[in-house]
């Protein structure tokens, strides 16, 4: 059996495994691997309710991966000379302000690099999304009395909003709109003909329905009433794509802007775009931030990478482009992480042994809790720790993730019992407990919230914010 068909045969047997153990609708997997696609496939569902299937062809909300396209677009302005990435903002958006005059220094790059000090967006509106031409443009001037978190340049922040600003910036530098803009210059040239940010013209018999957590009939994905899209905020989200386009994508940006006879960039303009310009402190393959890309390492290769998380859908986006390997990642859920089947998919790329991908362990505990009763998701637990704890991946924040949205559903007790797990997994934990506290205070049960924080504060106790949440709880009880 040669390399590919190896690799090949490998990935279906781990994603398909992966798909059944998670409680994930649908996911769509594209690899590129030295230099040619490899492997599109689809696994799941576009609709839990409709069982229609995934596959190569189905779209995805692509969420934050966008804004590496928005990268792309500027980098275009530039070559063409009608935007420079050390000119400030104002010199293309005049009717730009922000409370403060400091705003006037920032420049298009410290936009591309969240260096700028922008805040993020609070609220997108998805539920009341606007579709006019001029949404964008309506949207920068609304934020005028935004401030900067801190001077421009000074370090990094992510924002959503420096990107919607830089999506008004192609449109008025290129005199079209934002979505024609990249509709005509990157995706068409890119044979990306059924990607699109403009929500209305994408094949609806293509797209898959987002999903989120739901706990009616079980603990399992349910149908999201809202989908995430507002033509306000089209730059930083709203790309619509599958993988087997995303793949040429890929393969564009790992050779220099050029696929099928084609370019959408110089390779110059590579040396800006993946170009450290600062740390992100996230660690990892994203411990450094380029223009729109992620940098970093990932086993000794350097990576180009950007996530997506919105309503209903993840997404992630990984380039090794010095191994000729891209793998990109689409779900209709937002509640299930992908970086552990990406690196898995990874691992097997450059040549390692894969046995399978780490379930987690906070969304099976919840499911058992559901499907049984706190007793019963406990004793399932310690039968894992004895047999198997090696195929979970235990996260303390999955699990406080997994909390905070059964609070957001009502289910309170529930919240409870999950976090009382894990702090079963994790005794140490100050901060599994502090959040045990906050579940019991909403509960109403200011005794056991008050044991909890005390428990955190023995843990750590030079923590401010127990200390105080301690203190402000024994003079309520008292």
């Amino acid at each position: 059996m040669d390399i590919k068909n190896k690799i090949i045969r490998n990935l279906d047997v781990i994603i398909n495994e992966y798909v059944e153990k998670e409680i994930i609708p649908g996911l769509a997997v594209g690899v590129v691997y030295d230099n040619e696609i490899l492997y599109t496939k689809g696994f799941g569902v576009k609709n839990v309710d409709t069982k229609e299937p995934v596959d190569e062809n189905s779209l995805f909300h692509m969420a934050s991966v966008s804004k590496t396209f928005v990268a792309t677009g500027i980098m275009q302005l530039v070559e063409n000379g009608k935007i420079k990435l050390d000119s400030h903002l104002t010199e293309y958006l005049p009717y730009f302000q922000l409370k403060d005059d400091r705003y006037k220094n920032i420049t298009i790059r410290q936009l591309l690099s969240h260096m700028s000090g922008m805040p993020d967006v609070d609220d997108y509106r998805w539920d009341k999304p606007q579709y006019d031409e001029d949404a964008l443009e309506k949207y920068v001037k609304s934020i005028k009395n935004e401030e900067l978190m801190w001077e421009s340049g000074e370090k990094f922040a992510y924002s959503n909003i420096a990107f919607e600003i830089l999506g008004d910036v192609i449109a008025k530098a290129s005199g079209v709109s934002f979505e024609e803009y990249m509709k005509v210059n990157i995706l068409e040239v890119l044979q990306m003909k059924e990607s699109d940010f403009f929500n209305p013209n994408v094949s609806k018999e293509l797209l898959t329905t987002p999903h989120i957590l739901g706990v009616e009939n079980g603990y399992a994905g349910v149908v999201s009433e809202v989908f995430p899209y507002n033509r306000a905020h089209g730059p930083s989200s709203t790309l619509c794509s599958n993988v087997t386009e995303m793949c040429n994508y890929a393969i564009a940006n790992m050779n220099g802007g050029c696929f099928g006879g084609e370019k959408i960039l110089e390779p110059h303009s590579y040396s800006e775009l993946w170009h450290n310009h600062g740390s992100t402190g996230w660690g990892g393959y994203t411990s450094e931030v380029g223009l729109a890309w992620f940098l970093g390492e990932y086993k000794g290769n350097k990576v180009r990478s950007h996530s997506g998380l919105d309503t209903g859908f993840r997404s992630n986006f990984i380039i090794l482009p010095e191994s000729g390997i891209s793998v990109v990642i689409m779900t209709n859920s937002d509640y299930i992480g992908l970086k552990l089947i990406c690196t898995a998919i990874l691992d097997i790329l450059l040549g390692e042994e894969v046995q399978y991908v780490k379930q987690s362990l906070a969304h099976y505990m919840a499911k058992k809790l559901f499907d049984n009763n706190f007793e019963a998701a406990l004793k399932e637990y310690y039968l894992i720790k004895e047999n198997s704890f090696d195929k979970y991946n235990f996260i303390e924040d999955e699990f406080k993730f997994v909390a905070y949205e059964l609070v957001e559903m009502e289910k309170v007790k529930e919240a409870i019992e999950i976090m009382k797990i894990s702090t079963e997994i994790s005794p140490e934990s100050s901060n599994l407990y502090y959040n045990l506290g906050k579940m019991y205070l909403l509960h109403g049960d200011k005794e056991l919230a008050l044991e909890n924080y005390k428990k955190s504060m023995e843990l750590d106790p030079d923590n401010i914010k127990v200390k105080k949440k301690v203190e402000e709880l024994i003079k309520e009880i008292e």
